[in-house]
């Protein structure tokens, strides 16, 4: 089972993955907070949820430090290299070791649009069959979900509002002790 935590660009996602991640007191993953200094968006960072390592992610194509590897452009944003092989590491980790939950902020356009960044990761994730919460901008859900959509995926859209993490905490605990239920008998 894996949880599409849905909302409009700027509506708190990251936070809503952070705070999930929290109450939920295990699971591995990556978040993609902003860096804003004086009001000014500088760059996105992806942050290890399990031991908050972070590197930059993406900065505006206008503003890219000298020393940038750049392994994408897409639309009006530069993608690091490391940070990628950064975030696929994590991925990797976290289904040699089946960890769940997992935690992935944000599939968005350069992955369901144009199949590059994080998106073999997430294909690889998803078929794993393990459970776990992403990220996903509300247009681009139906997209996301014919893009992933394999047999035995099953996607569960959750709008993101701060009050909802109890609802979805009690059914992701339901649902674990389900699984356990069915492993032991």
């Amino acid at each position: 089972m894996i949880f599409l935590v849905t909302g409009d660009i700027g509506a708190g996602k990251t936070h809503y993955m952070q705070s999930l991640y929290r109450e939920i007191g295990g699971g591995n993953g990556f978040i993609c907070p902003k860096v804003i200094k004086h009001g000014k968006l500088i760059r996105y960072n992806i942050q290890c949820l399990r031991d908050d390592e972070s590197l930059p992610f993406a900065y505006p194509i206008d503003a890219l430090p000298k020393d940038w590897n750049e392994l994408y452009r897409f639309g009006k944003y530069s993608f690091s290299t490391q940070a990628i092989q950064f975030a696929e590491k994590i991925i990797q980790k976290i289904i040699n070791e089946k960890t769940e939950p997992f935690f992935i902020d944000e599939i968005g356009p350069l992955e369901i649009e144009n199949h590059e960044g994080l998106f073999a990761i997430t294909k690889i994730i998803i078929e794993s069959g393990l459970e776990g919460f992403i990220t996903v901008r509300k247009e681009l859900l139906d997209k996301f979900i014919e893009t992933f959509q394999t047999e035995t995926s099953k996607f569960i859209p959750v709008g993101i509002d701060i009050k909802r993490i109890p609802k979805v905490m009690e059914y992701y605990r339901l649902l674990t002790l389900h699984c356990l239920d069915d492993f032991f008998s």
